[in-house]
Parts: structure tokens; C-alpha cells; sequence
């Protein structure tokens, strides 16, 4: 019998083990047991589980969602169709809507499938080895595995950052994991200070008003089509969302140009050929004149007047001049959203959105565990960012929604270092930092104690400069010595860095599942034949 520990249940966990059952045959299969350890149900994990509000919605087109197997062939567009009570046309539906398909794919792996999984909803402290096997402990024991993989996704329940205030509010402690106790702590006509002005600010603020019983009318302004909010009265009199740099996301492009497929296509390929042994030795600035091109090119097509030289300064400054000087957040993302709907010249953000997204797969695939020199990665870090708060911020809809509560005079956003009224709500809307550290090593702290006691044990990687385990192509961890550490795995955003791109419910992008699954099918294979002979 091979007993593996999967720690962490959300769907990363999910698509690894509909991998290995689709890969074993069933006496084969029944020599592997399989505990899962989460708080929250297999499967949709805490991100995804059935119980947030309704407000809280999928923030990339819901045709990516596929958790498909031998076992079940639909994906989550063709499940929520089957069924009338829960079939929508929204492209952005519920993000509880995704945790019961995702859930459903869980349950139906361990009443139909052949491997035998169990889920044990316990948080893991500390994971030790102990001689050829790995001791989980949890709060009620100790057990010991032949396997163990790295799951946890984006991190710990209720999460709050090193430096948050006394008596601040954890974002999700009203967004993902809202109880009816949760409620209270945000008064009617209360003003609220949100640190944060990304997406999970963005849930926080629908929670405290379409989830308060606010509602929406449509309307059109100066050929916009947009939305007016009503208020129900119980939501905050104000909602101040901080950051450092006061930059709006951009909302996501509503589709790219024909026109641009081709390009994006063959630059696409340019990439994957500098990732190549044999392509420029990874050096960046290749990398970074390759997407300038891109964007050059994708800009004159589209007739965005755009040089070079403009399009770099947009991507060091995190913003394009011509939004800039409209200062207020507010307008900001009415221009961007006019732009997206032909009112007016796309601007450049619209150009580095269309690009990054576009040849995005080619760079998850370039950069997996690239040897970074000096400063490279911090400077890739830096103009990442950028890119994806104009590639990967809100749909239309929730941009809308956040565009009439400007509009209403309930919600605004100012840098962080202005001086708010006394008395305010403060609510800490930053989200736990890919990866296992709260900052780039070597100053970063591990984020629990599972992982700093891995790391004094010199049982996992992380390189300089950055937050992830580093693992091979199949996932497997790389000790301190940088050698296979085997039968212990780390698959998503605990390998964030060395590679890319993890907070997705792609399931495409990521090859790693597989490899791991394809280890771990020729072991037990292997084993069992052994047996028979």
C-alpha cells in the first residue's frame, strides 16, 4: 500500500489526483490511499467553497474551468448547463457556483473512483521525515506517508499581514469565509478604510453593499453603457480603498482583435524559443524588447499612436501619461472602460493587456525555473506587476459596479499615506503572497510553521530573491542541496517564482500535475508488479 498526504484540498489538488485515477487501472489503483487534509471540503478548498456570498464572483471567463476525467467528461460550463436550476449565462458566475462543480468533481473521485481517498479536515503543522517515510502532524497525532505533496495554495485560513493594525478586519473574514458573526463588525453608515485597492478590496466592497441588499439599474452616460446603484441603506457611508502606488486596475479587454492573432501567435513563439537551451542564454532584456515589439506592433494595428519609447515609460510607471493626467482614480477606469468599448482610442494599458495575456502560456512556459542573474528577477517582479494590474483586473461587470459607486460618492481611493479620519473601519484587503515566505529570501519569514520547519531541515529550495519552493518538472521539491528530494511534492502557488502564473483555475497552463501523477503511476505500477511475480 502507498499512502499519500495531499496538503491542501482546493482544485490543484483536485486535477493531481483526477490525473493519477485516470492513469492507473483498478486493481493497481486500490494499492493507493490517499488522505487529504484541509479544513474546508476537497476540491473547491477555502478560495472556492459553497458557502461565500453569492456577490463574490469568478473574475476570468468561466470556460477555463475544466475538472474533467475518465470519471466525468463535463466541464463546468457543460455542468451548470445540465441542470436548469443552476444553468447561467454568466460569464463571471458565483465563486460558490465554481466550488460546487469543483466539489461534485471531488465527491465523484472518491465514491466512483479507484483510488481510496479520504479527507481529513485537520491543518497541518509540521511535516518531519522519518527514516523512509514523512510524519504528518496535525493537532490530533501523528501519521506516517510514503508521499507527501505541497498544496496549500493561497495559504492559511483568515490571513492577515505582519503589519496590519491593531483591530483590523481580515478581508476574509467578510468575503470567502463571512459568517453571520462577521457582519456586525462593518456598522451601517460607517466609514470604512480598505488597505488594498486590488481585487480583494474589490470583494470586500461588493460584500458591503450589493451583499447589504444594495442594488444595480442600467443606464447609459455619453454612450457608455454602465450601471447606477441603489442603496439599501445598511452598507457604510463611505469606503476609502489605499495603495501605495494609487493606480486603478484596468478592466480586462472584452476580446482581442482578429486582427492581432496572428502577431500575438508568432510572438508567442518568440518566446518560447528564448526560454529554449539554445535560444539567447535567458537573458531579459531580450525577453523585454521581444514583448515591446509585440506591443509596438499590436498598437499600430489597432491605431494606438504609440512609440517604443512611450510604451516602455507606461510599463516602468505602471500607467501610460494619458491616464495619468486624469489623476482620479474614478476617471481612470471610466476612460479605460470607453476605450474597451470603442469610444475611444484604446490606450496603452489596453495595448500591455493584449500582449501580457496573449503570450502568457509561452511565458509560464520561458520562465519555469529560470536561473535568474543579479536583479533580474527583482526588476521582472516589478514590471510583472505593472502588467498584470492592466492585463488581469476586473471583468466588465464588477468594473461597472465599482464605477457607480464612484459615481454614487460611496467609494473612493486614495495612496496610503493619506491621512484618514479617526474612527474609521480599517479592514486589511491585501492577499497572502504567493508562494511559502511573506517576502523574497533570504529576508522573507516562512509563512507557518510547516514550512519553516522544512526549510531549517534543509528539505526544500528556495533561491535568492525568491518566495517558492523550487521543485523539478514533476514537482518534486529540491532539498538544500539542490538534489530531488523524493516523494515529497509541491504543486501551485507554494512553487510561485520559480514558476509562474499559479493563481488560476487553468488547468492547462501548469504542467506539473501530470508529471507528478505520471511519478507516481510508474511507482505503484512498478511495486505491484513486483508483487505479482
Amino acid at each position: 500500500m502507498t499512502r499519500i498526504a495531499m496538503i491542501g484540498g482546493g482544485p490543484k489538488c483536485l486535477f493531481a489526483l483526477l490525473e493519477l485515477n485516470d492513469r492507473l487501472d483498478e486493481q493497481t489503483a486500490r494499492t493507493v490511499q490517499v488522505d487529504v487534509y484541509d479544513p474546508y471540503l476537497p476540491g473547491a478548498g477555502r478560495v472556492w467553497n459553497t458557502e461565500q456570498p453569492s456577490e463574490l464572483r469568478l473574475n476570468v471567463n468561466a470556460r477555463i474551468i475544466d475538472a474533467s476525467s475518465n470519471l466525468c467528461s463535463q466541464t463546468f460550463n457543460q455542468w451548470r448547463s445540465s441542470d436548469s436550476s443552476r444553468a447561467q449565462a454568466d460569464t463571471y458566475p458565483p465563486r460558490a457556483l465554481v466550488g460546487e462543480y469543483l466539489g461534485e468533481q471531488f465527491e465523484r473521485l472518491r465514491k466512483q473512483g479507484n483510488l481510496q481517498v479520504a479527507h481529513r479536515a485537520l491543518a497541518v503543522g509540521k511535516l518531519v521525515r522519518s527514516g523512509s517515510y514523512w510524519e504528518v502532524t496535525t493537532q490530533r497525532g501523528n501519521e506516517l506517508y510514503d508521499e507527501v505533496v505541497i498544496v496549500t495554495g493561497h495559504g492559511l485560513a483568515g490571513y492577515r499581514a505582519e503589519n496590519s493594525p491593531e483591530g483590523s478586519i481580515a478581508a476574509v473574514a467578510l468575503t470567502v469565509e463571512r459568517g453571520t458573526n462577521n457582519v456586525g463588525e462593518v456598522p451601517a453608515g460607517s466609514h470604512v478604510l480598505c488597505r488594498g485597492a486590488a481585487l480583494t478590496a474589490y470583494d470586500v466592497i461588493l460584500s458591503l453593499t450589493e451583499g447589504r441588499g444594495g442594488a444595480w439599474k442600467a443606464r447609459t452616460t455619453n454612450g457608455l453603457p454602465g450601471l447606477c446603484y441603489l442603496p439599501s441603506g445598511d452598507e457604510p457611508e463611505r469606503i476609502t480603498m489605499t495603495s501605495r502606488n494609487n493606480i486603478p486596475m484596468s478592466p480586462k479587454p472584452q476580446s482581442v482583435p482578429a486582427n492581432l492573432q496572428s502577431t500575438l501567435e508568432a510572438y508567442g513563439e518568440q518566446v518560447l524559443l528564448w526560454g529554449t537551451p539554445n535560444g539567447t542564454s535567458h537573458e531579459m532584456d531580450a525577453l523585454w524588447q521581444i514583448l515591446l515589439s509585440c506591443a509596438k506592433d499590436c498598437a499600430e494595428l489597432c491605431g494606438v499612436p504609440a512609440s517604443k519609447k512611450s510604451l516602455w515609460e507606461t510599463l516602468q510607471a505602471g500607467r501610460s501619461e494619458r491616464l495619468q493626467t486624469l489623476g482620479d482614480p474614478a476617471e481612470q477606469l471610466r476612460r479605460s472602460l470607453r476605450a474597451n468599448h470603442g469610444l475611444e482610442t484604446p490606450t496603452h494599458e489596453w495595448v500591455w493587456a493584449i500582449v501580457w495575456s496573449g503570450v502568457y502560456a509561452q511565458l509560464v512556459s520561458a520562465l519555469a525555473r529560470t536561473p535568474w542573474r543579479t536583479g533580474e528577477h527583482e526588476q521582472f517582479s516589478r514590471l510583472a506587476a505593472n502588467l498584470e494590474r492592466m492585463a488581469f483586473g476586473p471583468p466588465e461587470p464588477t468594473a461597472f459596479k465599482l464605477l457607480a459607486l464612484f459615481d454614487a460618492g460611496l467609494l473612493s481611493q486614495e495612496p496610503s499615506t493619506k491621512t484618514v479620519k479617526s474612527g474609521a473601519v480599517f479592514i486589511d484587503a491585501v492577499t497572502a503572497p504567493a508562494g511559502v515566505l511573506t517576502a523574497p529570501a533570504p529576508d522573507g519569514q516562512p509563512a507557518n510553521t510547516l514550512i519553516s520547519g522544512l526549510l531549517a531541515d534543509g528539505e526544500v529550495l528556495i533561491r535568492s530573491g525568491e518566495r517558492g519552493l523550487l521543485t523539478d518538472t514533476d514537482g518534486t521539491c529540491l532539498n538544500a542541496r539542490g538534489e530531488r528530494n523524493e516523494s515529497l511534492a509541491a504543486l501551485g502557488r507554494p512553487t510561485e517564482d520559480p514558476t509562474l502564473g499559479h493563481d488560476t483555475l487553468n488547468r492547462s497552463l501548469h504542467p506539473e500535475y501530470r508529471g507528478w501523477a505520471q511519478r507516481i503511476a510508474r511507482k505503484v505500477t512498478t511495486a505491484s508488479q513486483k508483487v505479482a511475480y
